[in-house]
């Protein structure tokens, strides 16, 4: 899991994981029903960018018009991203149309595509008689999947009177660039516990485009849980974190290609300790390596000076605390993943379930959660890969923790 270890055995990461490369639901153009989009909404206006496009969507009742920049194609282009608007300096958009009293989410796709060194801000107005603030601080717009860039996708909850505006603004690099843009209304009255899982970057034989769209599958079972997908961890420097209740961090960056500064981290330190839930799940442990202070969040990282992980295979799981919420009444069982032996911390943690290393016979903490800490926060080293969250011991395990970040307490299926 270190970055020799990465280039050396990537073709051996291919061949053990490329039976589930294929599986990445994430991956699909936007579209009703597509994994990213929160629970409850509906699709209402879809601006994509490209050569010959018009300026303006029209659809059910709401407007969206570029109304600075310009559209081209996009050559090679991935077919969900066929290409984008531009300007060189600054794209703006309006949105019209919109119900006082209804719920939104905008959301929208760029990519630094020809790798530029692009970095760029969002800044939204909600209304006419407000100026724009910054939503997303400067960063890359574009992830990684499989070690390979890719396009990057975010969302946030907004709520407007009659109309709103957004622009992407350069910071660096030959102009700003964003491929589509797209407006959901809330349809569903339901209350729900509104919980983001953040992706967008991760070890090369993590395949998140598939367990991300995973992971929302099993949350959305709960039905108090409102879930959404962001594919960059910058959404920690967005005022707008504070919409959701609970987040998950699905991710492991690297800052040598997905640099994330001093706003993202301090963002993540005062969403939790402001009272919100964090899940970390998987090689989320090793997230932040260039902060300090992350451990004191999340209990437990990633050492990679330590052994990683036993080889990809079966354990049982042992139940060690069968009476907290998250593990209430639950048996031990049987999986197949990859167990964590890699993980370090000095903070004070609780842990519900662990499992025994088939390598050096040594029992390791699978499931905990982080006592001194004003937020609720629970850290799980299991979710290597689909089929590991298909299992229902860990699906369990990951539904009730959602539902107990977010403020709830957790139910059986």
């Amino acid at each position: 899991m270190n970055r020799h270890w990465i280039v050396t055995f990537a073709a051996v990461a291919v061949v053990a994981f490329g039976a589930f490369a294929d599986e990445l639901p994430g991956a699909a153009a936007i579209a009703p029903g597509h994994p990213n989009l929160p629970n409850g909404y509906e699709l209402v206006a879809h601006f994509v960018c490209g050569a010959g496009s018009e300026n303006k969507v029209e659809s059910n009742g709401n407007v969206v018009a570029l109304t600075k920049g310009a559209q081209r194609a996009v050559a090679d282009a991935e077919n969900s991203v066929p290409g984008e608007a531009f300007d060189p300096e600054r794209i703006e958009f309006s949105v019209t149309g919109l119900d006082p009293a209804s719920e939104y989410a905008l959301g929208f796709t760029w990519w630094d595509r020809d790798r530029s060194g692009r970095r760029q801000s969002v800044e939204l107005a909600l209304n006419e008689a407000t100026a724009r603030s910054v939503i997303v601080p400067p960063t890359v717009p574009l992830a990684f999947h499989g070690d390979e860039p890719t396009f990057a996708r975010i969302q946030l909850p907004v709520n407007a009177t009659s109309r709103l505006s957004i622009a992407f603004v350069k910071d660096s690099g030959p102009d700003a660039v964003v491929s589509e843009l797209w407006l959901l209304r809330k349809t569903d009255a339901q209350k729900r516990k509104r919980v983001v899982i953040v992706t967008g970057d991760d070890w090369t034989g993590h395949y998140w485009r598939g367990t991300g769209p995973e992971l929302a599958g099993i949350l959305r079972e709960d039905p108090r849980l409102e879930v959404w997908i962001v594919e960059s961890p910058a959404i920690f420097a967005s005022p707008f974190i504070d919409g959701f209740d609970a987040a998950v961090i699905h991710f492991k960056d690297y800052s040598e290609r997905l640099p994330l500064g001093s706003e993202v981290w301090n963002g993540l330190d005062r969403y939790v300790a402001g009272g919100h839930g964090l899940v970390v799940a998987h090689f989320g442990c090793g997230s932040f390596q260039e902060w300090p202070g992350y451990v004191r969040v999340v209990g437990r990282i990633w050492d990679p000076k330590k052994r990683g992980h036993d080889p990809y295979g079966p354990f049982r799981v042992r139940i060690a605390d069968p009476a907290h919420p998250i593990t209430k009444a639950m048996n031990e069982f049987e999986t197949s993943d990859e167990l964590y032996t890699c993980l370090a911390g000095e903070p004070k943690i609780h842990v519900l379930y662990a499992a025994t290393s088939c390598v050096d016979r040594q029992e390791y903490p699978m499931g905990f959660v982080v006592t001194e800490i004003p937020g609720r926060v629970f850290h799980s080293s299991l979710g290597h890969d689909v089929p590991s969250l298909r299992h229902p011991g860990a699906r369990e395990l990951y539904r009730r923790a959602a539902a107990w970040a977010a403020g709830l307490e957790p139910t059986a299926p």
